[in-house]
């Protein structure tokens, strides 16, 4: 698969991209993967980027966007913060992913059993927390 240029990415629609997200994750699911040649993606990225989605996700280390939606070099925007929230900072970067740089969908990615989530709500619900000013 090469990477996506401004006029691949100009034609794709967003159910397109979540179609490509969504046969990715087949992949993944199947335990298979997109032949993938890196280097040439690598040198066809070098002079700009065209990813078709934006992908919020957490940090989990087993929760990559590229791995679990099969996708490669310049495909996807991919933001990860502890607990996938966002922020001003986050909404910037998928602002700049949608409005700049053209991609078509933003998808956040939740998964199960969040250490953030779990710590968070564990520490609120034990009140050992203050606010600081």
């Amino acid at each position: 698969m090469k990477a996506h240029t401004y006029e691949t990415q100009s034609t794709i629609t967003p159910e397109k991209a979540l179609d490509f997200l969504k046969e990715g994750n087949q992949r993944f699911v199947n335990n298979l993967k997109a032949n993938r040649d890196l280097l040439e993606q690598v040198n066809a990225t070098r002079e700009g980027q065209w990813p078709f989605a934006v992908v919020l996700s957490c940090i989990d280390s087993r929760t990559s966007a590229e791995l679990i939606f099969d996708q490669g070099l310049g495909d996807i925007f991919s933001i990860r913060i502890a607990g996938n929230f966002v922020n001003q900072d986050i909404l910037g970067s998928m602002e700049f992913g949608c409005n700049v740089a053209g991609s078509k969908l933003v998808v956040v990615l939740g998964h199960t059993k969040c250490g953030a989530l779990k710590g968070g709500l564990m520490l609120h619900k034990s009140k050992k927390w203050e606010w600081t000013t």
